[in-house]
């Protein structure tokens, strides 16, 4: 087994995507812009919603004010995470989270969702800071760890997640339960796509 688990946040560990779009129209409201126009949740092409997100970081932060103070009824880890998230815990091996969420928030729903996980590192976005796939957003874990590369694993759910690991020079898996597309878990750079939580068990 690996020593080092470096997980993604959104899409992999905890399902955020309908609380998301929920809070980020609400923050486009009060800059007085154009919503994000979507009939059903099954329909919103992912990638264009984080592309566009990211592109203001104002509204990303009146975003994640929102986020934090609604009820998020829809938000919730995928199912097998906690109890997958407990073995690794009980083995051999660390876990961390390096996430593009603004970190205060990141934080503020990793003690609520998984508040008897050690988790040896959570990062996720500082304002004005670079977003993954750059590699220093990593670099803030792989820079303080004296693992070996090979030892190490980075779990997500989407091309940025491949180019994150791959920019970092460690191994990717991607889990087919999040936000991923068909050619994201056919990418040749990833080791593994992970259809059942505990199939990490074995890398």
């Amino acid at each position: 087994m690996r020593k080092l688990f470096i997980f993604d946040f959104d899409g992999t560990l905890v399902n955020t995507f309908e609380d998301s779009l929920i809070a980020y129209n609400k923050a486009l409201e009060k800059h007085n812009l154009p919503i994000f126009q979507y009939e059903n949740i099954e329909d919103v092409n992912f990638n264009d919603f984080i592309s566009q997100m990211g592109s203001d970081e104002k509204v990303l932060e009146t975003y994640e004010k929102i986020y934090k103070n609604s009820l998020n009824i829809h938000t919730k880890p995928y199912p097998g995470i906690s109890e997958l998230l407990s073995k690794l815990n009980d083995s051999d091996c660390e876990i961390a989270i390096c996430s593009n969420r603004i970190q205060d928030l990141l934080r503020s729903l990793t003690s609520k969702f998984f508040p008897n996980i050690d988790f040896k590192f959570v990062i996720g976005h500082i304002l004005g800071g670079p977003f993954k796939p750059d590699p220093s957003v990593l670099g803030k874990i792989l820079d303080n760890v004296s693992y070996d590369k090979k030892d190490i694993i980075y779990v997500g759910d989407r091309l940025t997640d491949i180019r994150t690991a791959k920019n970092s020079g460690i191994d990717v898996a991607i889990v087919t339960w999040g936000q991923g597309e068909k050619e994201d878990y056919n990418n040749d750079y990833v080791l593994k796509v992970i259809n059942s939580p505990d199939d990490l068990l074995d890398l």
